[in-house]
């Protein structure tokens, strides 16, 4: 049977989350020390925030080195997890005083990231940490989260540009801001949810539009399309058995294949893009490049997309290992045994 770790094939990483998930910190410190790339910072940190955000192992950190500035950072990391947890689970009809103590955590998670975008001005991670606490602005409470598109992009809405361009001078193209920008559109302001998510698919066009070859953000479309289709099954629509045939996916499923999976080292690349993109390719009739892709993922896989196609998201995992298995069997050439000469 598959497996999942949030760390991936990252081993160093792997061996810092069981650390955080056992109350200790040191082994946090060493990895980020050996951190080399804004991209990995960025990365490693994303998944650190998450496992100790129901943990007080941060703060026992900044306890005993209250001036390092990596603590600090992942002090934003995890009051913006806590944050966005909170606001996730609220009820829509939440009494007055429930709202506000979800704002005031938000608020609390913003002056993180201030105070660590003080000490480390060059770091996507405060940024890329605002823009995704849009998200819990419900209320349209700050300014920053209703700028202008860069022009002469008129037809995307208001939203939080200004924090997707400040995470993107500090890390260009950065996968995890364009993924909270998607989300922040996804969940934002719209009449319906429809077309909450048709906001969210012109985005994840116009970012292919802007990413260069091998970016991960070639596979935005197949993200918006996976919501898309998540959100029809859940409302009952019977009409999704060709959904990833359309003409309309089919060209952003190749495109993904061709520009991002051909110009990357899969074993550097997210473990959910090589996901995402071998569902894709599979459901959408591409079973030799999807065999490919499936090679990359090994037995990485994670749950979503898996868990949003299927109909028992808690064994998401027979989903994945039955996508694969039907994959790799019609590609093998038939049997020779029986023919007649």
């Amino acid at each position: 049977m598959v497996g999942y770790h949030p760390a991936g094939r990252d081993t160093t990483l792997y061996a810092a989350v069981q650390d955080v998930k056992a109350g200790h910190w040191m082994r946090m410190r060493q990895v980020l020390a050996q951190t080399g790339t804004w991209r990995e910072w960025t990365a490693r940190t994303q998944v650190l925030g998450v496992a100790a955000a129901r943990r007080n192992v941060v703060e026992l950190w900044l306890r005993e080195e209250p001036q390092s500035v990596a603590a600090r950072v992942m002090h934003a990391r995890v009051t913006t997890e806590r944050a966005l947890d909170a606001h996730r689970s609220r009820q829509p009809a939440a009494e007055p005083r429930r709202v506000q103590q979800l704002d005031e955590l938000a608020d609390r998670a913003r002056q993180a990231c201030r105070r660590a975008d003080g000490l480390s001005p060059g770091d996507p991670v405060a940024p890329i940490c605002l823009l995704a606490l849009a998200e819990t602005d419900t209320a349209g409470r700050f300014p920053e989260h209703r700028v202008a598109p860069p022009p002469p992009d008129v037809l995307l809405p208001h939203g939080p540009w200004g924090l997707l361009e400040a995470a993107h001078r500090r890390e260009g193209f950065s996968r995890e801001a364009w993924h909270r920008m998607l989300r922040v559109l996804q969940v934002g302001p719209g009449s319906v949810h429809l077309s909450r998510r048709a906001v969210a698919m012109d985005f994840a066009r116009w970012s292919v539009s802007k990413a260069p070859l091998g970016s991960p953000l070639l596979l935005l479309p197949l993200y918006a399309h996976v919501e898309e289709y998540r959100a029809r099954r859940d409302r009952g629509d019977v009409m999704l058995s060709l959904w990833w045939l359309n003409e309309s996916i089919t060209p952003a499923i190749a495109k993904a294949f061709e520009d991002w999976f051909g110009r990357c080292d899969p074993a550097a690349a997210s473990s959910a893009d090589l996901n995402y993109l071998a569902h894709a390719l599979t459901a959408g009739g591409f079973l030799k490049e999807a065999a490919a892709v499936f090679h990359a993922i090994g037995d990485f896989a994670t749950p979503a997309p898996w868990q949003y196609v299927t109909h028992d998201p808690d064994r998401w995992w027979e989903e994945f290992e039955a996508t694969r298995s039907a994959c790799l069997r019609w590609l093998k050439p038939p049997s020779d045994a029986g023919r007649r000469p």
